[in-house]
């Protein structure tokens, strides 16, 4: 089993990934931790928000990122 640790801004957002990894049936058990995000965490995120909106062609589909996710995670 992998365990992988996302961050997500609020918990609008928390509730739409964990939907939608259930909807996927990827998980087993969830499990939502309050932390805010460093500096350069926040850094990272807003370059790529900015890199989103200059160039809204390089976000996948939501069925693509999940065949995605679950061929990182199936290996």
């Amino acid at each position: 089993m992998k365990t992988f640790l996302i961050k997500v801004e609020n918990d609008k957002d928390a509730e739409l990934l964990k939907r939608l990894l259930q909807s996927a049936h990827f998980e087993s058990k969830i499990e939502v931790i309050e932390e805010d995000p460093d500096a350069e965490e926040m850094q990272m995120l807003e370059e790529r928000w900015a890199n989103y909106l200059s160039n809204p062609s390089s976000a996948i589909s939501l069925d693509d990122f999940k065949k995605e996710l679950k061929d990182l995670i199936t290996g």
